[in-house]
């Protein structure tokens, strides 16, 4: 099944510069994935009745969602691909999805909305990690 990302990849009249379409729309599928999942998490959170003790997973869910927006939006961009910048965005979106997995994670007995937070970061830490070890 072709996904609309790897359609609009396929299309771009610049092409890909070497870089491996399968994880690289894998990677932005998991950033928008995981962009929305943080914002409903983080809404989520401001629900509970002990929100003051979701004031970091709330933190850490937006800012998450904000730098996964981000990554996803970037990596889109194919004219004018500087390695470098994509290098620098895939290590900061890997290291905030690990931290709001983590922070998700320690919710996750409570909060079900928590556990499949931490599910969507780790899987979008893993597709960051994927594309940015096949860029060398």
């Amino acid at each position: 099944m072709t996904t609309t990302v790897k359609a609009m990849l396929d299309t771009h009249p610049a092409g890909l510069g070497g870089v491996d379409r399968e994880k690289l729309a894998r990677c932005i599928e998991e950033c928008l994935a995981c962009a929305q999942t943080c914002t409903a998490c983080a809404d989520a959170c401001l629900s509970e009745e002990m929100v003051a003790g979701l004031t970091r997973c709330i933190r850490t869910d937006l800012d998450c969602a904000d730098i996964c927006r981000t990554t996803a939006a970037v990596l889109s961009r194919r004219t004018g691909y500087e390695a470098d910048v994509t290098r620098a965005l895939l290590r900061a979106c890997a290291a905030v999805c690990k931290a709001c997995a983590d922070e998700c994670a320690s919710h996750a007995g409570t909060h079900e909305h928590c556990r499949i937070c931490a599910e969507a970061c780790r899987r979008c830490e893993q597709a960051c990690e994927d594309l940015l070890a096949s860029l060398g």
